[in-house]
Formats: structure tokens, sequence, C-alpha cells
């Protein structure tokens, strides 16, 4: 038994004198580089705007121009607050991506960054049935700048865009107030709506 304790007392000393010393037993040393960067985390993913499905597909008359176009895709990026002179909220606009082909255009396919006003309409507050995203006209530079196209009201199923839904839902109904009477919450909804679209 007297012999057991020695083995027990020494194998204890032992461990502890080990762990004082210079170099622990453990994982490998990591590099400098490896440290700067930081751990490797799931990156996240950036959304990729609001698609206006419905939209696509259609051949419009170009406006100040003879010809017509087809939408290949129409995709909203980002949402912003439009103000009046004395910073009254009187709106939105939304910045985006046009894909465009058709008679004037040949075969060729031709893609337009837009900003534009933009007037959001829902059925309700939070859970709305029916949203609806009508654009202003587009000025397309690609064609010489004096050409426009008039994109269609679009619609969008609230309850299949996720977060996205209730929040597009929420501004459509505070943007229904009179002018003058639109909160600052708009700002904030609008935040929040971008940080979901990018």
């Amino acid at each position: 038994m007297y012999r057991i304790g020695n083995i027990t007392t020494a194998l204890t000393i032992a461990l502890a004198l080990s762990a004082c010393t210079e170099t622990p037993v453990g994982p490998g040393t990591t590099s400098v580089s490896t440290l700067q960067s930081g751990p490797a985390f799931a990156k996240s993913v950036t959304g990729t705007g609001l698609v206006l499905d419905n939209v696509t597909g259609l051949s419009l008359p170009l406006i100040g121009h003879v010809g017509d176009v087809t939408i290949n895709q129409a995709i909203i990026t980002q949402l912003g607050v439009v103000q009046d002179l004395a910073g009254n909220i009187i709106g939105v606009d939304a910045t985006g991506a046009l894909q465009l082909t058709g008679g004037v255009l040949g075969t060729d396919v031709i893609t337009q960054n837009f900003t534009t006003d933009a007037l959001i309409l829902s059925s309700g507050k939070g859970q709305c049935d029916v949203l609806s995203v009508n654009l202003a006209p587009i000025t397309l530079d690609a064609l010489g700048g004096a050409v426009s196209v008039d994109v269609p009201q679009a619609s969008v199923t609230p309850r299949a865009s996720g977060a996205l839904g209730p929040l597009l839902c929420n501004l459509g109904s505070l943007l229904n107030a009179p002018v003058g009477q639109i909160t600052s919450a708009v700002r904030g909804i609008v935040n929040a709506i971008n940080q979901i679209l990018i």
C-alpha cells in the first residue's frame, strides 16, 4: 500500500511540474497570419435584392422612341427615403437594375442601373395580403438618355417573402398616410429592409 501511495505521489508531482514548463502539451502553435485573420466563422450571405418576377417577359413600348423592349429582369437592391424641402418624408425611391432586350436593341441585352421614385402600397399593417410596387419611368442611358421605359406595377407576395414581407407591408401602410403625417418610422423600416436586400 505504501508503494502505491509513493507512485501516486510521484506521478502527481511529475504532472504538476510538466504543466509548469515553457512548452505546454496541447495543440500545435498557430501562425501569426491565422491569428490576424480571425476565427473561421461561417460568412454571412448578403441579399440579392427584391426581384419583381411578374414584370419579366413583358413587352413594353419605349417612351421617346419608336420600338419596344422586353424586360428580362427587374431587381430592387436598395430603398431610400425621399424628403421635401421642409424635411417631411414624402416617399421612397428605389435603386436597382433592369435588364432588357427588344426590337430597338436587336439581340443585344442591356443592363440599366436605376434610381427612381417608388410607390409602395399595402392592404394593411404587418400581415397584408396585397402589396404593390410601382416604379416611375426609368431612363435608359444606354440608348441615348432621352428614352425611358415605364415598368408596370408589380405585385409582391408578402407571405412568401420571409422577413421582408412584413417590413414591406408596414412600409406601405406608413407611406399611405397624408403628406406631413408620415412618421420617421419609415426611416427605420427602410434601413431594416436594406439590411435584408444587400
